[in-house]
């Protein structure tokens, strides 16, 4: 198995500069964040993958409006 750093990861300028990660790693971060983190699909690269926090993002949005 390869290690991978997420911060480390490069980004994505289309979505947010989230992280490109592959299906296999966003799987990872989604299994251990126990359902807090959410995959989904690059609309753009489509062999890319981002993983995203809706509860904390959605949060994050309220406080700044």
């Amino acid at each position: 198995m390869t290690m991978w750093n997420y911060s480390n990861a490069p980004r994505c300028t289309v979505c947010a500069h989230r992280a490109i990660i592959t299906k296999q790693q966003a799987q990872t971060l989604v299994n251990s964040s126990e359902g807090r983190l959410v995959a989904y699909q690059c609309p753009i690269e489509l062999s890319s993958w981002h993983v995203w926090s809706p509860e904390f993002e959605r949060a994050d949005r309220s406080e700044s409006e």
